[in-house]
């Protein structure tokens, strides 16, 4: 009999011994994954909004580049029709 109280005692002790680092580790995993998804969450939202002002000024690059045809073509029609043309003689 006293071999079993004093199995049983070293395994409250073993789980005495174990535990608390137990509980620090899974703390600290925790710990470190939440932190972890903050800062994804983060970078997530500055791609999201960095996506947006792209698209923004690819929109305005649009704009200019149909400004600029039209410009191109407007400068064709009056040099076609201007007095530097060499087939108005």
């Amino acid at each position: 009999m006293p071999i079993k109280q004093m199995e049983s005692i070293a395994e409250q002790q073993l789980i005495k011994a174990i535990l608390p680092p137990l509980f620090l580790g899974l703390s600290a995993v925790t710990g470190w994954l939440f932190s972890t998804v903050m800062e994804l969450e983060k970078t997530t939202l500055k791609n999201e909004q960095a996506v947006i002002v792209l698209q923004s000024d690819s929109n305005d690059v649009w704009d200019d580049i149909e400004r600029l045809q039209r410009d191109v073509t407007n400068i064709r029609i009056y040099i076609g029709n201007g007095s530097r043309n060499p087939h108005n003689n």
